[in-house]
């Protein structure tokens, strides 16, 4: 199995893609600004200091790697640079062929058959996290353009249950999937569809 970086390795999310990426054999760099508060003991992990706002740090950090899982998220509803400005970082000190998999969120866009509900969700939630929103949409159209194999991974509302063990998916956000995302299944899609050629180039919904 191929190498693999997560940039963000430190967060709710971050951690349980290191854990689940361990479990399924992978040597993985952990990639965060204080990598020792990652409390977890293992032969294939690797730690490595790194702002992911500092291009020149995450070179460092990301050299001779072609596999990357960015888990960077923001605190709070407000302004925020984030994800457009990691992922920009992420995206320079990568070879022009390799695999990028970023967490977005199922709230850029509501789907086509979605209830009237969901629609007058989606429209409160993107008053709520507008700012969020518009820096995840801004990563997402420089992945656009990056020339990598690029995913991103839109979750919908995320929980700290469970997994199931059957995350719900929709190629491509076209197709309704469950309101709620357990951070579980989250991590288990990520590593479990590394190298399905199927999400390359495109964004993809999940839910538990």
């Amino acid at each position: 199995m191929a190498p693999l970086a997560v940039v963000g390795a430190t967060g709710r999310t971050g951690r349980l893609v290191v854990e689940r990426a361990l479990a399924a054999g992978h040597h993985v760099t952990a990639v965060a600004r204080r990598p020792e508060n990652l409390d977890l003991d293992h032969p294939r992990l690797t730690r490595r200091a790194a702002d992911a706002l500092d291009p020149g740090a995450l070179r460092a950090a990301l050299a001779g790697l072609r596999v990357v899982v960015s888990a960077l998220g923001s605190a709070g509803r407000g302004p925020t640079t984030v994800y457009s400005a990691g992922t920009a970082a992420i995206v320079a000190a990568l070879p022009p062929d390799a695999r990028l998999m970023v967490i977005s969120s199922a709230g850029l866009a509501v789907p086509a058959d979605a209830g009237p509900g969901a629609r007058l969700l989606g429209r409160v939630l993107h008053r709520l996290m507008r700012d969020t929103y518009a820096d995840m949409a801004r990563m997402e159209e420089l992945l656009a353009g990056s020339g990598l194999r690029w995913t991103a991974v839109r979750p919908t509302g995320l929980t700290d249950r469970p997994g199931t063990g059957r995350p719900r998916v929709s190629i491509g956000a076209t197709g309704r999937v469950g309101n709620r995302t357990s951070r579980a299944d989250l991590a288990a899609f990520v590593v479990d569809r590394l190298d399905d050629p199927s999400t390359f180039g495109r964004p993809v919904a999940v839910s538990s």
